[in-house]
């Protein structure tokens, strides 16, 4: 069974609620709240898992 990663949730300025979501593959998508059931039936997952976005090292500027 895919799995399903909540990376974050915040709303719009019309209100709407949104999800960004990682599948298996790594794959992030923005998914609206009325979207979710389909997107989820669609991936074959049945639940989300809260998870945190990827942290990137800070890159070095060249020494000069």
């Amino acid at each position: 069974m895919p799995a399903l990663e909540l990376i974050s949730k915040g709303k719009n300025g019309f209100g709407d609620t949104y999800y960004y979501i990682r599948d298996s593959n790594g794959v992030t998508s923005q998914v609206y709240e009325s979207e979710l059931d389909a997107f989820m039936k669609q991936k074959g997952a049945t639940e989300l898992r809260e998870r945190s976005a990827y942290l990137y090292p800070k890159k070095k500027g060249k020494a000069r």
